[in-house]
């Protein structure tokens, strides 16, 4: 399942319920025609189980007399050749300035905007477009800790490989050439998994993330659902902060009861205490 589902129950208000499917991620949105519409993602530990959570979704669904529907257009196709700084720059609005993004002296079809640069945390984000513009790979780093010749090596090795996150494998963890900073590798991820755009919808499913690490902050044979918790999940490594010492992973178990409504899960996590 990649496109969306819609369920509608006919009553006074009319309500609506859509699901997709993507890899090991089920996402989730509902609501009615008289109040704001809610959302959730929901990550399990492979494909299987996702889609399994989203057919026991989907028969839950049904028994309570929703039926489904034809889903109307959704942003992501009605934007599919837009380039994903256009569809960016529309998502602010009419009455908002457009957020600005300057090609980087040097390098082709690379764009980067500074948000609040002398603040504490300020940081810039940089897209390496491909594809004509309709699809990008997308990384930050915080104001505080990013040195130009630092990131100029990085992005000369990104733009030689801006098409390896697209591959449609989650994740491909790289070692660098040579040092980027103190880091020795580098994590390419998925659109869905590096959620680059999440913020904005028509995008989010053309524009992938990339950062360097160091080699013992993700195992080479991680699974997707581990990278996830990783970079994401409670304590999450802190990837646009470039100043930060190697944090390793000393702990392999976010503890959750087994039950039949609660299943047991496993995260990547490091101490809190060691975060820079």
């Amino acid at each position: 399942m990649t496109r969306w589902r819609r369920f509608e129950r006919q009553a006074a208000p009319l309500e609506y319920w859509e699901i997709r499917q993507e890899g090991i991620r089920c996402f989730l949105r509902w609501g009615s025609d008289r109040t704001p519409g809610r959302a959730s993602t929901t990550v399990l530990d492979d494909e299987e189980q996702a889609r399994r959570h989203a057919v026991r979704k989907i028969n839950d669904r049904l028994r309570k007399d929703f039926t489904e529907v034809e889903p109307p257009c959704a942003p992501a196709e009605a934007e599919a050749g837009t380039p994903v700084l256009d569809v960016i720059a529309r998502a602010f609005g009419p009455h908002a300035p457009a957020p600005q993004y300057l090609p980087v002296d040097g390098f082709d079809q690379v764009y980067c905007r500074t948000h609040a640069a002398g603040h504490p945390m300020g940081f810039h984000e940089y897209y390496v477009l491909r594809d004509h513009g309709r699809s990008a790979v997308r990384f930050t780093v915080r104001a505080g800790s990013h040195q130009a010749g630092v990131v100029a090596s990085f992005l000369e090795f990104l733009c030689s490989r801006r098409d390896l996150a697209f591959d449609g494998r989650s994740h491909h963890k790289v070692p660098l050439p040579s040092l980027v900073g103190s880091f020795g590798h580098a994590l390419f991820c998925s659109p869905a998994l590096g959620r680059a755009c999440a913020a904005y919808p028509a995008a989010a499913a053309r524009v992938a993330t990339a950062f360097p690490v160091f080699d013992c902050e993700i195992g080479d044979e991680d699974a997707e659902v581990l990278v996830d918790a990783r970079i994401h999940g409670h304590a999450a490594l802190p990837h646009s902060h470039w100043g930060r010492s190697p944090q390793p992973v000393v702990d392999l178990r976010f503890d959750v009861q087994p039950s039949t409504y609660r299943r047991t899960q496993t995260f990547k996590v490091y101490r809190p205490t060691s975060r820079s």
